[in-house]
């Protein structure tokens, strides 16, 4: 493992084209400027939206600032996550809450003026050409109208949103920038490499490694916990605020989804919890120990298996492996992995953690990832983003501004379906039968990461989203029991030590309430749709590309039924476990 480098050490290809965006800070500010003038002509026409001429002229407006919001936002997000430790970066955001915050305040008449005006009235501007482009948008505000409030309201709930975001800004500056992990074996240990070190064949550098970990998360515990309890909080005021049951309804609203079909999720995931027990008893096999530990549940199933794979060479098999999405698809997303600079690659110090992908309706769909090309999940990784990437470029593409952006629930989608391709290419072209084993296991535990994970996740934030809302004290206690009773029920077999709770306190998307389930969603659609371009044709493969044009234009399971599943359905939820259990299968066979 090499010395992570400082950011000014990267090679310029490998780092993302941000210049692409705003060349200098001068062009930021002109941004800034251009927004705020946006928002006096928007300001102007208070009080007059009943007028078909201003109503439209505000909806365009809105757009124009919208789309320079965007651009202000990607911009500072990316420049923080490149280099958190970076006060010029972090001055950037300084810059953008505010103002987002200010122009919120100020345009928080429009929505509530809208919905002043007969809704017969709204229907029948809509029949007109020069209101095409807004058809979605206006029929989705007035389906949530029972939710907008007053203009004083919406005024003070855009004044608070800066602050309300405050703690999972100090999660993000703890836990990335602050943090120091103590090395191992003289190797230094950060979020990045935590995962390496727990695929490491050598238990005592496993073991290390973990206690390393959630040491530092032991010596800042209980700020963690009043960040996490914070963020809780914040949505509770949300939720309240505008008069719905609970946060899981407001975040589920939204999507048009009904509860069943978050419930259908954790009930699938518990009909595989007798799968999960065989396959951590394989695991312990393997691996020849008397117990599995919480720091041996990442080890592959398969002995040592070193497979060497260039960033460049990566995306040469990520090309062939999603051909049968056509030519189009494939070059448009090899020149963005490469030549376009869609993707910062590498780890340096400060750099964010994880890997995302992010821009906005007039940028590239960049890429963070700290690639490793030794650890074949970095391949798996830059597949997944490349599918958000490639989402988020077709709907740009084919949509107007108010409608081009999908939700998160169909975007989990898209890089769930380029992981699955990805996979089965590989499996195919297997040359032996280590490598065969080494698929299978890493694609069980990809499968068990993406969805009985994800699902343990969501399980976790029901409960204490619930709790919460009725009144059960959020403490530090409270969250690592919560969590412990979860790792007992999703790791059957496995042996937990106190600090595995401190799992809990880690999880950076707890802090985007009712977000990881998406993932578990998402692999359910993609395995079934990846299935049907496949096996299928033309046809297939078009209503897929279809599926990823669509952008906000509907709400997201109707989307997918079009592209062939029906997440309404228990079936999709049910089929993933039922592969998982075919995985597990054929790895007792072959182990």
């Amino acid at each position: 493992m090499k010395n992570i480098k400082n950011r000014s050490e990267q090679n310029l290809n490998d780092t993302w084209n941000l210049e692409s965006i705003f060349k200098n800070k001068g062009e930021f500010d002109k941004g800034k400027k251009k927004a705020l003038s946006l928002t006096k002509c928007i300001k102007r026409k208070k009080g007059t939206l009943s007028k078909k001429e201003n109503l439209l002229y505000v909806l365009q407006k809105t757009d124009e600032l919208g789309i320079i919001l965007e651009k202000l936002g990607s911009y500072a997000y990316m420049k923080v996550s490149e280099d958190g430790g970076n006060p010029e970066n972090s001055a950037l955001m300084g810059e953008v809450l505010p103002l987002d915050s200010k122009i919120s305040s100020e345009i928080a008449f429009v929505t509530p003026e809208i919905l002043t005006i007969p809704e017969a009235t709204i229907k029948e501007w809509l029949r007109e050409k020069e209101f095409r482009d807004y058809k979605v948008y206006l029929l989705k505000t007035l389906r949530g109208k029972k939710y907008i409030l007053s203009e004083k309201e919406e005024r003070i709930l855009s004044l608070q949103s800066e602050v309300g975001g405050a703690f999972s800004r100090c999660f993000d500056d703890l836990t990335d920038v602050d943090f120091e992990f103590e090395s191992v074996n003289g190797e230094p240990l950060t979020h990045g490499s935590y995962s390496v070190f727990l695929h490491n064949r050598n238990e005592n550098i496993r073991h290390t490694a973990y206690s390393n970990y959630y040491k530092k998360f032991d010596e800042t515990k209980h700020a963690i916990a009043k960040m996490y309890e914070g963020a809780i909080r914040q949505s509770m005021f949300k939720t309240r605020a505008r008069g719905y049951k609970g946060t899981l309804d407001r975040a589920l609203f939204t999507d048009n989804i009904k509860k069943d079909v978050y419930l259908n999720l954790l009930e699938a995931a518990h009909s595989g919890f007798p799968i999960l027990k065989r396959y951590y008893e394989l695991k312990r096999k393997a691996l020849g120990q008397d117990e599995l530990n919480h720091w041996d549940v990442y080890m592959p199933l398969n002995k040592e298996y070193k497979k060497i794979t260039p960033y460049d060479d990566g995306v040469k098999i990520i090309e062939k492996a999603l051909s049968p999405l056509g030519k189009s698809y494939t070059d448009t997303l090899t020149k963005g992995l490469t030549t376009e600079r869609w993707v910062d690659r590498y780890e340096n110090k400060g750099k964010a953690s994880g890997a995302y992908s992010n821009g906005s309706y007039k940028t590239l769909p960049f890429i963070l990832i700290s690639y490793k090309e030794d650890d074949i999940r970095s391949l798996f990784t830059l597949a997944h983003e490349g599918g958000h990437s490639m989402h988020s470029y077709y709907s740009a593409k084919n949509n107007p501004f108010s409608c081009y952006n999908y939700t998160i629930f169909e975007a989990e989608v898209a890089s769930t379906f380029n992981e699955m391709m990805l996979f089965k290419y590989l499996i195919k072209n297997a040359d032996s039968k280590e490598e065969k084993l080494y698929l299978l296991s890493q694609r069980s535990d990809d499968i068990l990461a993406t969805f009985f994970r994800q699902t343990m996740f969501a399980e976790f934030e029901y409960k204490v989203h619930t709790a919460a809302e009725k009144g059960v004290p959020l403490t530090l206690e409270f969250f690592r029991e919560t969590y412990m009773e979860a790792l007992k029920e999703y790791l059957p077999g496995v042996t937990l030590t106190p600090a595995a709770s401190l799992e809990a306190l880690r999880i950076p998307h707890f802090y985007r309430p009712f977000y990881v389930w998406k993932y578990a969603t998402g692999i359910s659609a993609a395995s079934a749709l990846s299935d049907r371009v496949l096996n299928g044709g033309d046809k297939e493969r078009n209503e897929y590309l279809s599926f990823l044009k669509s952008g906000g234009s509907r709400f997201p399971l109707d989307s997918l039924k079009l592209a062939g599943v029906d997440l309404k359905e228990k079936t999709p939820f049910n089929n993933i476990v039922k592969l998982f259990g075919e995985i597990v299968s054929e790895l007792e066979t072959i182990i």
